[in-house]
């Protein structure tokens, strides 16, 4: 598992391979909500250049699933 940085600060980011899209980064929903202010406006534009290289965020336990499972996952979620 690699890791991301943001506010001096790291986060865990997998690489996996999706049939339809290849590869795309996928991290925490942890991340995610640093990476917003409440009105939902990114914090700094450190902010949306991590954002935009992530492809989906999910939870903490869910990142550490296989590949096959993590693969699945994102199918059925992301339509």
């Amino acid at each position: 598992m690699d890791k991301i940085e943001f506010q001096n600060n790291q986060y865990k980011v997998r690489e996996i391979e999706l049939p339809e899209l290849g590869n795309v980064l996928i991290s925490t929903i942890t991340l995610n909500q640093l990476l917003l202010n409440e009105d939902g406006s990114y914090v700094s534009e450190e902010a949306i250049s991590v954002d935009e290289s992530i492809y989906f965020f999910v939870d903490e336990y869910e990142i550490k699933l296989s590949d096959d499972e993590l693969i699945n996952l994102l199918t059925k979620e992301v339509k």
